[in-house]
């Protein structure tokens, strides 16, 4: 697992002039970068610089990132500089940090994140620019999930069982922000035990009638591609037989706004449709909820 090697370094307090951090996860980029801030936190307001490529806040141009690159430390021991969403800049203004990786300062500890696929760098840097650079990939793999929520509960002070940790995994895939927002409702947790299953399921199915009713508000417009990403991320964690009882308590007792004389035709269809959907769960039968999001949308525009 990559991490650790970051890890180590960061335990170091990352002993080399240049690192370039990337991965195709954007939560790992993002994590990374807040837990260097937090261990060079003495640096102070003077003495941390952080550029963000992707963002319309940060119109600082490469040649201003670089001045600051070559700036002396102020009341700390070396300068630190973070580049992230290096992938947005433009190959034909990259050109002064790679004169700047070339000689790097000594004062100076200068992080770049990428975010994509490591062969794609090559298409930003020219080749063997980065050789004298510090290549750490973020890389977290799915048997090392469990590992990984462990660690986050941990720095949020709570720990779940090993049951609880799959059942987590289950509900939110490998989706890592997903994943941490899940661990950050707990963070509160002050029982005094380990989570277990049982709190999860209970957390799951609380925000199920909210979600449900996000659903049906969804069909209600006709949008079904929405629907279907509300469904695939609760689809998740949730059985069928729960998020039918969701959806039927969220539409009633009408599921869309009063539209006229049809209305009550429209509410006895959708709960006959409920029923089908009822005994299809109960048949074993596959993609039941997928065909009642398409029917109750065919309804809505009828």
């Amino acid at each position: 697992m990559s991490i650790k090697q970051f890890q180590q370094e960061l335990a170091n307090r990352m002993p080399a002039p240049v690192y370039l951090i990337h991965s195709e996860e954007y939560f790992l980029l993002h994590e990374a970068m807040v837990s260097i801030k937090q261990v060079f936190a003495d640096a102070g307001d003077f003495g941390l610089d952080v550029f963000d490529a992707a963002s319309s806040d940060d119109s600082r141009p490469v040649e201003g990132i670089v001045d600051v690159l070559n700036t002396m430390p102020f009341m700390s021991e070396r300068r630190i500089v973070l580049l992230f969403s290096a992938q947005k800049i433009k190959k034909k203004e990259i050109g002064p940090i790679e004169k700047y990786l070339a000689n790097p300062s000594a004062s100076t500890l200068f992080v770049i994140f990428y975010e994509g696929k490591s062969k794609d760098m090559n298409k930003l840097f020219d080749s063997g620019v980065l050789n004298s650079v510090k290549s750490i990939p973020m890389t977290l793999y799915e048997k090392d999930l469990p590992v990984w929520v462990a660690s986050i509960a941990k720095k949020k002070g709570i720990s779940f069982t090993s049951d609880a940790i799959n059942y987590l995994i289950m509900h939110a895939g490998n989706d890592l922000g997903m994943l941490h927002s899940e661990i950050e409702k707990f963070a509160s947790w002050g029982s005094g035990r380990p989570v277990d299953t049982g709190d999860i399921r209970a957390a799951v199915y609380a925000s199920a009638e909210y979600d449900a009713f996000t659903l049906c508000k969804a069909i209600e417009k006709g949008d079904t591609r929405a629907a279907f990403k509300i469904y695939e991320k609760l689809g998740k964690g949730i059985e069928d037989q729960m998020l039918l009882g969701a959806i039927n308590y969220s539409v009633s007792p009408k599921p869309f706004k009063p539209a006229g004389p049809t209305d009550d035709k429209k509410l006895s269809g959708v709960y006959k449709l409920l029923h089908e959907a009822d005994i299809a769960v109960k048949q074993s039968k596959s993609f039941v909820i997928d065909e009642l999001i398409i029917k109750l949308s065919k309804l809505q525009k009828a």
